[in-house]
């Protein structure tokens, strides 16, 4: 089945004009929250999904969980 959705991001702490973001040196819990937002399948959807980890870093990591919620949701209850 196709899923559609969208990834982002949300930011923890401020950093100003002249500094750069560096996942690497950021003590994890500043790291940014990864999100997803998505719902499936495209033809007919019967689920919709929100995936959020704090400071999971990117959105995109959250993409394959909400795939295997809608997944298995489609395997229990879709006729």
């Amino acid at each position: 089945f196709k899923m559609a959705g969208k990834t982002g991001t949300a930011q923890v702490f401020g950093i100003g004009q002249d500094e750069e973001y560096d996942e690497e040196t950021v003590a994890k819990k500043l790291r940014d929250h990864g999100l997803f937002i998505g719902f499936g399948p495209v033809n007919d959807p019967v689920l919709a999904v929100a995936v959020v980890a704090e400071n999971g870093e990117h959105g995109s990591k959250m993409a394959p969980i909400a795939r295997k919620l809608i997944k298995r949701y489609m395997e229990k209850y879709a006729n």
